[in-house]
Order: structure tokens, then C-alpha cells, then sequence
């Protein structure tokens, strides 16, 4: 049996990417074992997922959280949804407000949470002891400059999934973007658009 992650949940025309009914929907769902989805801070502070840097040609840091579009949920609200799957958080960007982030991660003990960013540095922000959650770095093999004892999971490009990189990183979990291709290890989870 393949794990799938929704990626950004399951959206289409009339439900937005990383909005609140696509996440749902997504933990909802039979089909996925877990979600994946993005978030950055605005302006005001607000941790909100959003996949791109820009919006109405603006940057999201520089932009209050009133002036998004009503279907852009804040991480808190998200975190709230009643699920034991997996929460898979990709952080974007979150203008080195790390110690509000992890204390907001601290208050769902209970949740499945991974979080992975492209960033080394962000991720050894969030690095801390006692932490409830799982680390990653995104494009592993690509971003080799983590020590991998630190981590707990990596993310890859499907494409670069080859039998060797697996064998590697057999004491990891992976989550494995791009198209499906039907390998079927225990410890890759299998990050797909609906």
C-alpha cells in the first residue's frame, strides 16, 4: 500500500490551494494519510498558509494578513482541525519569528507534524530540544549541507529517487515529490497532486 500526502490539499477551481476546506478535505479523505502544505508570516505578524512569495504583485512579509483573500487560513486554525494524520508544514518564509512558531507547534503535543524547509538555516532555527515535531530538509540531494543524524525525514524530487539515495537514507522517512512512480518502500511517503 503507497502513503499519499495531499499536496496543498484537495483543491480545484472553486476550493483554493492551502485554504482551509482544501486542507479538510484532504484529512478527510480516505486516499491520504497526511497533507502538505506552505506557510509564511505577514506583515501583522500572522502565520498563513500561502505557496507564493507575492500577492496583487506585493510580497506576503510586506503585506497584512486583513489584505489577503478570505479563503487564506492562519497555521493556528489549521492546527486546530481535529486529525491524527499527517500535518506536513513547508516553511516558506517566516521573518525569523522561529520562537512564535515552535510555541504555536507546542500547544498541538499530540499532532503528527513534520516540517521541512529548503532553508538549512531555518531548519536548524527550529531545531530545538523537546520538540514535538519531525524535521526535514526539501531537495536532500540537492541541499546536501544538513547533517543527516539531525534530521528526521528528507523530501526528494521524485525523478532523483533512485535505488542508492533510498538505500542512504534508509533511517529516514521520505517524502517524495513530482510524478507517482509505483516503488513501493516502507519508509517513502508520496507527495501527489489530486
Amino acid at each position: 500500500m503507497y502513503k499519499l500526502i495531499s499536496h496543498r490539499g484537495i483543491y480545484n477551481k472553486c476550493i483554493k490551494e492551502n485554504s482551509y476546506d482544501a486542507i479538510k478535505k484532504a484529512l478527510d479523505s480516505d486516499k491520504y494519510i497526511g497533507v502538505e502544505f506552505d506557510i509564511r508570516e505577514t506583515l501583522d505578524n500572522e502565520l498563513i498558509l500561502f505557496h507564493n512569495a507575492t500577492y496583487n504583485s506585493k510580497l506576503v512579509s510586506k503585506t497584512y494578513y486583513k489584505e489577503m483573500p478570505k479563503y487564506v487560513p492562519r497555521l493556528q486554525d489549521i492546527l486546530k482541525i481535529n486529525s491524527n494524520k499527517i500535518f506536513l508544514i513547508e516553511i516558506k518564509n517566516i521573518n525569523n519569528n522561529y520562537d512564535k512558531f515552535i510555541n504555536m507547534l507546542k500547544k498541538y503535543p499530540n499532532k503528527n507534524i513534520y516540517v521541512m524547509s529548503f532553508s538549512n538555516r531555518t531548519i536548524k532555527k527550529i531545531d530545538v530540544k523537546n520538540r514535538n515535531y519531525k524535521i526535514g530538509v526539501l531537495n536532500y540531494i540537492l541541499n546536501t549541507n544538513y547533517e543527516l543524524k539531525k534530521l528526521d525525514f528528507v523530501a526528494i524530487l521524485n525523478s532523483l529517487l533512485k535505488d542508492d539515495i533510498v538505500n542512504k537514507l534508509k533511517e529516514l522517512e521520505i517524502f517524495s515529490y513530482g510524478l507517482f512512480e509505483k516503488k513501493n518502500y516502507k519508509h517513502i511517503f508520496y507527495i501527489i497532486d489530486e
